[in-house]
């Protein structure tokens, strides 16, 4: 079974992997499924989760806005 810790580091690499390949697309789609697991982890009450979620969430957004001012 997949851990929280487990999805949480993949998306941390994702978002890296993502913003050094320029992959706007990428990042927003990131952006999203940050925003699906959010409200999981809302439902279920995990406050701590929901807030890690919630930063990946931000840091993809502010990568994705730094690589569309480079345009």
């Amino acid at each position: 079974m997949v851990t929280v810790e487990q999805i949480i580091a993949y998306c941390e690499r994702t978002l890296a992997a993502r913003f050094l390949a320029n992959d706007q697309e990428g990042l927003r789609r990131l952006q999203l499924a940050l925003g699906v697991l959010i409200e999981a982890a809302q439902e279920a009450g995990d406050q701590e989760t929901g807030m890690r979620l919630r930063v990946l969430a931000s840091h993809a957004a502010n990568r994705r806005e730094g690589l569309q001012g480079e345009d």
